[in-house]
């Protein structure tokens, strides 16, 4: 015959267990709305029975368990879940911010501008024609002048956007490095306190939850593969390189000086990633295209555009003053800066052409014909021909700034199919984790009958048990008396 009281032991033990369980799942549902808050669950498991209840048995079939016990209250949590979205998320940023970077460079080079580059030398091609049929006009070479100075102010005002947009996007890049460093930091401190808590035998669920924000924060920045380590700590890998090693060594990221933008480990090699924002930045800040030498980045960013418009202010420059030189005098329409290089950032028309607007060479013929406009059919006919610019361009000056046009509007339209796509799937991905993970209200709902009826149950064993020693106690052996 078993122990008397084991019963209401057993009884004990499974009250707690469904209050347990009411507590969980009040944690859950008042949390439903907490940004980062894992589920949890009660883990319960069966007591074996003990050596000593076979001394109260008369046979060894007889022995029954010890009730149940509450193990531990774990998080309801997929790790291959976890390692998706993050994953998505870095390509996800790096789509995103991309599109971000090239819609800057569209708002540029706008090709329904009506003051653009396109719009601008077609009105200096224009005020070439007006002025071809009367060289005796000096209001006509003043129009002339007035479109060639558009022109070069036109480039100089993209080249200055162009760098804008540079400078912005590095101040950007040194916050987001700047923030994953910090993070990394608070990852490695909340791990520590993480340990200490399985170590003193106490949950660490909120602590786990806090971490798991900061992970899905740097999963943003840049591509991250997190290791669990069995004390509770993790290591965080980044391509090749760890940012938090395994005994919570903290890889800090700088930035390099000098062009183009390097990012660097602690220990000064680079820093090599392959997705997130801080990749797209990047790309954006350091992308040649066409002009990339070998283990250059070869996304069309801002030094691409930037190369594109000192190849166009070179050539244009090059051209029409060969044309004014005509007879061996050197007449330059255009200049630089004096440094003896013309860029898109420093063309502008020349001192002599700005002080007399009939400085540019309407003929060659010696002696000059009144009203003669042969070499300004030359600059016509030039207009027209075909130059090469780049490695990857040959044609007119026209069909030039429209390939540029076209390049940034395929461009744009690509990278926002691509984030469009991007941002479904990490959407997909959230919503397969959060199915797993997050706080479902019906399912709290049923959980809570559950255990309200499991508890009502127990409470019913221990008042039959209760009446079962009653009628030991003060019944049993009384009749006859």
């Amino acid at each position: 015959m078993r122990a008397s009281f084991l019963g209401f032991e057993i009884a004990r033990k499974a009250l707690i267990a469904s209050q347990k369980g009411i507590d969980v799942v009040s944690q859950n549902i008042s949390n439903v709305n907490t940004e980062g808050y894992t589920r949890q669950k009660v883990v319960l498991s069966s007591v074996p029975s003990e050596r000593g209840s076979y001394f109260y048995s008369n046979s060894t079939t007889a022995d029954v368990g010890l009730g149940v016990n509450v193990d531990e209250i774990a998080q309801v949590r997929d790790k291959i879940l976890d390692f998706k979205f993050r994953k998505e998320n870095a390509i996800n940023n790096t789509w995103n911010t991309c599109l971000s970077g090239l819609r800057d460079i569209e708002n540029i080079i706008d090709e329904y501008s009506t003051d653009g580059l396109a719009a601008e030398i077609q009105n200096f091609y224009g005020k070439l024609q007006d002025y071809s049929s009367n060289t005796s006009s000096v209001e006509s070479a003043g129009l002339l002048r007035t479109a060639a100075k558009t022109v070069a102010q036109t480039l100089n005002k993209y080249s200055k956007q162009l760098d804008q947009i540079s400078e912005i996007r590095t101040e950007q890049l040194k916050i987001v490095v700047s923030d994953l460093n910090e993070l990394v930091n608070k990852i490695s401190k909340i791990s520590a306190e993480i340990k200490s808590s399985i170590v003193a035998g106490y949950n660490p669920n909120e602590l786990l939850d806090v971490r798991n924000t900061y992970l899905d924060r740097l999963s943003g920045y840049t591509n991250i593969v997190v290791e669990n380590l069995d004390d509770g700590r993790i290591a965080i890998k980044s391509g090749e390189v760890y940012l938090l090693t395994a005994d919570q060594q903290i890889n800090e990221i700088s930035i390099g000086s000098g062009e183009p933008i390097t990012l660097y480990n602690s220990d000064s090699s680079e820093y090599v990633i392959t997705n997130g924002e801080i990749f797209a930045q990047l790309q954006i800040l350091n992308g040649k295209g066409v002009y990339a030498a070998a283990g250059e980045s070869q996304f069309q960013g801002v030094p691409y555009y930037k190369q594109s418009l000192d190849y166009f202010a070179q050539r244009f420059a090059e051209v029409y003053n060969n044309l004014n030189s005509a007879g061996g005098v050197d007449k330059p329409l255009f200049v630089g800066d004096g440094t003896g290089v013309i860029t898109a950032e420093n063309i502008s028309i020349s001192l002599d052409w700005l002080s007399d607007a009939k400085y540019i060479t309407s003929t060659t013929a010696t002696p000059p014909v009144e009203g003669a406009n042969d070499n300004i059919v030359r600059m016509i006919q030039a207009f027209e021909d075909d130059y090469v610019f780049s490695p990857a361009f040959e044609g007119s000056f026209l069909e030039y700034v429209s390939s540029l046009i076209g390049n940034i509007a395929m461009d744009v339209e690509y990278y926002r199919d691509m984030a469009e796509t991007s941002d479904y799937v990490l959407d997909s991905a959230a919503e397969q984790r959060e199915s797993v993970s997050g706080v479902n209200i019906d399912e709290e709902a049923i959980n809570m009958i559950k255990f309200e009826k499991s508890y009502s149950a127990a409470a019913r064993v221990m008042t039959v048990l209760d009446e079962m020693l009653d009628i030991i106690i003060n019944k049993m052996g009384i009749i006859g008396r």
